[in-house]
Order: structure tokens, then C-alpha cells, then sequence
């Protein structure tokens, strides 16, 4: 059968983690032939060169379905940075990278003191 290679999605995904100074980003690799694939993360700071995430940066959950792979990767918000984030995918057809970026701000110097019920209100909120 023909080496089909996957087709790449990056996204913030949704997870009560940004309250505790964590983000989450979901990386989506699908309709690709054969189905095996190792999915990898870059970062940058503002417009630097993309860099190896640090060992110690973050956790990643992977789940495999028929066809598809998705790896969410958790990341800590408390550097005082805010960088762009690139999924990589390796697959037997050769490595694919998402066409987007996803910005994870640094975190806010102010937290909140209660959870707001609206999330847009967090995110502008300005300290």
C-alpha cells in the first residue's frame, strides 16, 4: 500500500490547568498510511529561532485511534516569557510540521484571587 503522510493540526486545548499556571496544547496527526507516527514539540521566543523544548518542560499524553494520533502536551506557564509553540510528526513518509503556531503567553503577574466565570475576562485581564 502507497506511504500516505499525516495531516497536521495544532490547538490550545481546553483544560482547568490555566488556573493552576499550566496551558495545554493538542497536537492532532490523521490520514496517514501506515499509521505510526512520534510527534515532537518546538518552541520560540518572540521572533528567536525555533528551539528543543527542555526535558523538563511539560508532560505529554499521547492516544491513538484508528488513523489518528493526538498528543496534548502540558505546559508551564511560569517563565517570564511567552513563546510560540510548533508541532513536528515523524512518520515513514518523513517529518511533518503543523502549518501554525500556538502562542502560549507568560503567565500574569497578578493572578486572580476567584475563578472568573468568564474565561475571555481572564485572559484580558490586565494587571
Amino acid at each position: 500500500e502507497q506511504v500516505v503522510k499525516p495531516v497536521v493540526s495544532v490547538y490550545p486545548a481546553a483544560s482547568g490547568a490555566h488556573l493552576e499556571g499550566k496551558s495545554s496544547l493538542l497536537c492532532l496527526a490523521s490520514a496517514m498510511f501506515p499509521p505510526l507516527v512520534q510527534i515532537s514539540w518546538k518552541r520560540r521566543k518572540e521572533n528567536g529561532p525555533l528551539e528543543d523544548l527542555p526535558p523538563a518542560e511539560g508532560e505529554q499524553l499521547e492516544l491513538r485511534e484508528s488513523g489518528r494520533t493526538a498528543a496534548i502536551r502540558v505546559i508551564d506557564r511560569d517563565t517570564p516569557h511567552t513563546y510560540k509553540y510548533r508541532c513536528y510528526v515523524q512518520h515513514e513518509g518523513g517529518t511533518v510540521e503543523a502549518q501554525t503556531e500556538q502562542e502560549v503567553p507568560a503567565r500574569a503577574s497578578c493572578p486572580p484571587e476567584r475563578e472568573p466565570a468568564d474565561l475571555k475576562a481572564l485572559q484580558q485581564a490586565d494587571c
